[in-house]
């Protein structure tokens, strides 16, 4: 017997990724709705951790096999399939806590059961209802209808489910909406035949280690969660091209990211067509405003005699001594002033660069050889095969600095690294803070989702992440939850909110008290401070 049709299950997520996204607390007390009425019609009293898990998983996971499989509907994105349960669910309805998911049980505690008037209390604090040919989708996903069935059948099964009559099946949902497919067709839905806007987005976590591989200070590996394409992007270009250029707004992890392909080129140097044995030995410098060509090509300086002789700036001396340059944070300085002269080598031709003594003195030339080491010889600097510039650029920022004109940025092959998607952040706060308060940790998700939803507030997720660092741990009886969440966010993020035009500003504000992610009263209260930090 055939599942739902994939026209019916494309348009029942449609409708959800389109629908206006619910507070994070609503969103919670649906899931916890749903789960608390399949205990009750399946008579599962005084329910487990592993009950949630199970029942989470009924109702809302997709592709098991996918690690961002389970469907988040009311506020449409994908978040992990392990323990889903324990770490929505339950945590939110278990621990006595007084919000809204908690207050659908007696007692506060999903374990007592739901309270008789449940229902109401969601359909109260929800701005719509969902419609009911979309939820009854989600919810008969993988039951196999008889030839000939109807959505009339599909609303039983799905009231089969939840324990309900069709009167009180209708009284959470919007009848008056209709899908317009029909619940059987060719082909049945799968997972894989979802176009790219409803699927999670297919990513990739990577260890990185620490950017200044020089410091004395042993630290930790950073976990970083970036998009599987991305990562193929920045494998395939290191191979590939000799200048590289990582854009994307604050905290996206560029310079990590340059720190983890060099560390992979090091251990794994013939996976990329590089020499065994072979280690690029990176070089890091942060350009800023007081650079010159002088830094970074090199010129005319006085030795200890007083004469004047050539010395070589940072890439001459990159290339001399066979070892990559990362110029991090490039737009810190006037980089198309500063690089005009590398023009032409950028094209990959021989330059001249300077002379090794005042007046009549000899050329010094920076080029190109077929061999894999670069190296200094006769008075030239020849960067082989192997060698590599990589450059990091932060777009947000060229509005206050510099920006990196054409005739430069296309020398270097350009990889995007967008912020990642929500569901994506969802998922690496789970791994970096298993431990959260789940209200707080939606709290930081609802922050950083606000922030992505509009392009001039994009930031990446490393800025975020520092605020649930701020709060981890804390005893709620001790500080106001709210006030933590407000206190992380200015000191991580005040300097962006101070830089933010009125219009853009008023409507991140909009966004922020409409999901439920910071209080009026600490809106207010980071907003005053807007000047100070300007």
């Amino acid at each position: 017997m055939p599942r739902i049709s994939q026209a019916a299950m494309e348009a029942a997520l449609t409708y959800f990724h389109g629908m206006d996204r619910f507070q994070t607390k609503v969103s919670s007390a649906w899931e916890a709705l749903l789960t608390g009425m399949v205990f009750a019609s399946e008579s599962i009293t005084s329910p487990a951790i592993k009950d949630s898990d199970e029942i989470v998983d009924r109702l809302f996971t997709f592709d098991r096999r996918l690690e961002e499989g389970r469907l988040k509907p009311f506020r449409y994105s994908w978040s992990q399939v392990a323990n889903s349960g324990r770490k929505t669910v339950w945590n939110q309805t278990s621990r006595g806590r007084r919000n809204l998911a908690g207050s659908l049980f007696t007692n506060l505690d999903i374990r007592q059961g739901l309270v008789p008037n449940a229902r109401s209390i969601v359909v109260n604090a929800s701005p719509h209802l969902p419609a009911k040919e979309a939820l009854t989708a989600i919810l008969v996903r993988s039951h196999q209808f008889p030839s000939g069935s109807s959505w009339g059948d599909a609303h039983t099964v799905a009231e089969q489910l939840l324990g309900l009559t069709p009167p009180e099946y209708d009284s959470i949902t919007d009848n008056s909406l209709s899908l317009g497919q029909p619940l059987l067709a060719d082909p049945e839905w799968s997972m894989a035949a979802l176009p790219d806007f409803l699927k999670p987005v297919a990513t990739t976590t990577i260890q990185t280690p620490p950017k200044a591989a020089s410091s004395s200070t042993q630290q930790a590996p950073t976990t970083l969660v970036i998009e599987t394409r991305t990562e193929r992007m920045i494998r395939r270009a290191v191979a590939r091209f000799p200048f590289i250029l990582l854009v994307g707004p604050p905290g996206t992890g560029k310079g990590t990211l340059v720190a983890w392909i060099t560390e992979q080129v090091r251990q794994y140097p013939e996976s990329f067509g590089f020499p065994a044995g072979f280690d690029p030995k990176p070089i890091w410098r942060t350009p800023d405003e007081s650079w010159s060509t002088f830094d970074l090509i090199g010129g005319l300086a006085p030795d200890d005699k007083g004469a004047l002789k050539w010395s070589a700036g940072t890439l001459p001396n990159a290339v001399a001594e066979d070892r990559w340059l990362v110029l991090d944070e490039t737009n810190r300085a006037d980089m198309d002033k500063i690089m005009g002269p590398l023009l032409t080598w950028l094209s990959l031709q021989r330059v001249e660069i300077g002379r090794d003594t005042a007046h009549a003195g000899a050329s010094i030339s920076l080029d190109w050889t077929d061999d894999e080491k670069s190296s200094f010889a006769s008075l030239t600097y020849s960067a082989g095969r192997s060698w590599r510039l990589f450059g990091t650029y932060n777009p947000a920022d060229a509005q206050r600095v510099f920006r990196m004109g054409l005739a430069l940025s296309r020398r270097f092959v350009v990889i995007p690294i967008p912020a990642l998607d929500p569901s994506s952040f969802d998922t690496l706060m789970s791994k970096k803070f298993p431990d959260l308060d789940q209200d707080l940790s939606d709290a930081v998700s609802a922050l950083y989702s606000a922030h992505y939803a509009d392009p001039h507030t994009q930031l990446g997720p490393a800025i975020f992440l520092r605020i649930a660092e701020y709060i981890v741990d804390d005893d709620p009886t001790t500080n106001d939850p709210d006030e933590l969440v407000a206190e992380a966010y200015v000191m991580n993020l005040g300097k962006y909110i101070a830089a933010y035009d009125d219009a853009v500003l008023e409507a991140l504000g909009e966004r922020l008290s409409a999901d439920g992610a910071i209080t009026e009263d600490g809106w207010s209260w980071i907003t005053s401070h807007r000047s100070t930090l300007g």
